[in-house]
């Protein structure tokens, strides 16, 4: 049901279905080897790890049918593509053999995350999320959820990044992304029987 192509800081981008990108912040090498397959890029929010421009530019170069899917928030650098569809969070868009749906996510930027359905499978997608509050998933597949930091250490990292001077960004993570436990508490809350939970953008830094 997906493919991560890359996952954190350094670039994001998800494949469910094989056909559906989610977020496009890598290089086009590293999609080129899927690229007869996508047929809809969906972006997240603005912030160069998870939107390149290049990338997505040169995606529909190579495959000027290709449909983006993004919020209003994220219109004003649409400008110049074809196929772009622009939603609301909460209504469902059916593309025939699949349906996509926004949720919005709380961010330090306007963000989207996104619920997806084929066939019978159902998948939710959200990571750059410093709360999942208001957010219900009951009994899907499928759950990539942002786990970036473990709170039981993350306060200490902070103490013994600043005690030697170095820059924490830390402690920007803790108000603008979900946590391990936070990830975890959702998963538990809404998994069924069978659903997986698979965590994304989760931090390489250590002390």
């Amino acid at each position: 049901m997906y493919n991560i192509i890359n996952t954190g800081s350094k670039g994001n981008a998800v494949i469910y279905f094989d056909k559906i990108l989610l977020d496009c912040g890598v290089p086009f090498s590293s999609l080129n080897p899927y690229l007869y397959d996508i047929q809809l890029v969906l972006l997240t929010h603005i912030h160069n790890d998870h939107f390149s421009l290049q990338t997505l530019k040169r995606l529909v170069f190579e495959r000027p049918s290709l449909r983006i899917g993004c919020g209003q928030h994220m219109v004003e650098y649409m400008e110049g593509f074809k196929n772009v569809d622009i939603y609301e969070p909460g209504k469902i868009y059916d593309y025939g053999s699949f349906k996509v749906s926004p949720v919005i996510l709380w961010h330090d930027v306007p963000n989207f995350g996104y619920r997806l359905y084929q066939d019978d499978k159902k998948i939710l997608h959200a990571t750059d999320t410093v709360h999942m509050e208001g957010i219900s998933a009951k009994n899907y597949d499928l759950y990539c959820l942002e786990a970036n930091y473990d709170e039981e250490t993350v306060y200490e990292i902070i103490r013994e990044k600043e005690a030697r001077g170095e820059y924490a960004h830390q402690k920007g993570a803790i108000n603008s992304h979900l946590s391990f436990q936070q990830a975890n508490d959702f998963f538990f809350k809404n998994k069924g029987e069978n659903s997986i939970l698979v965590r994304l953008h989760e931090s390489s830094s250590s002390l």
